[in-house]
């Protein structure tokens, strides 16, 4: 497995009650006056692997930096 690209982290997140959802399951929300409660937030960086998943099994990386850091040592194993 190697690392082809860094992408954004984005999530989305209920404003009246902080929980969070991920952008690549189904949404959220069940109704259009729930729909209004979601916000989509950028949070960090990401990763693309080569068989296509995003992520890493840990958190996204707080600056792009890091997340080089992060791709530069798994693509030398």
């Amino acid at each position: 497995m190697r690392i082809v690209e860094i992408i954004p982290h984005r999530h989305w997140q209920n404003v009246r009650t902080g929980a969070t959802a991920s952008v690549f399951g189904a949404v959220p929300w069940t109704s259009a006056r729930e729909r209004d409660e979601w916000t989509l937030i950028s949070a960090g960086y990401t990763w693309r692997r080569s068989d296509g998943c995003v992520g890493l099994a840990r958190k996204p990386a707080a600056t792009r930096q890091e997340a080089e850091a992060v791709m530069a040592r798994v693509n030398a194993r």
